[in-house]
């Protein structure tokens, strides 16, 4: 199978992963957590999901290894496999399109997440 083939099907299996807007948001908390980890119980504070929702979300993640886990005894703590994935989804927001009928609404938006985020 040609190279550019393999590195397609990886990339759109990435962004299938990343395609629900509660694991874009997991991922830019883990980015900026504290030592860049998090547990399920402070994700699902900052989240404000049911922690079934977020631990499915996780397990999705993990799986894809774009998240892995590390236990300290009785709680599991989640980060980054590879932090730049943080940065990268920020760039991102340089596609949205700001042109839209809620482009003065949007546009606050993703100045407010640059600030966040950034």
């Amino acid at each position: 199978m040609p190279a550019r083939e393999v590195v397609a099907r990886e990339l759109a299996e990435t962004f299938r992963v990343l395609g629900h807007e509660l694991r874009i948001r997991i991922v830019e908390e883990l980015a900026h957590g504290h030592k860049g980890e998090l547990d399920v119980h402070t994700l699902v504070d900052i989240l404000d999901v049911p922690q079934p929702t977020v631990s499915q979300h996780l397990g999705v993640l993990r799986n894809a290894k774009l998240v892995k886990q590390r236990r300290v005894g009785r709680h599991v703590h989640y980060s980054l496999t590879n932090r730049q994935l943080a940065g990268w989804l920020l760039k991102a927001l340089l596609f949205l399109d700001v042109r839209s009928h809620d482009a003065e609404e949007l546009s606050r938006a993703v100045e407010d997440v640059r600030r966040v985020w950034g």
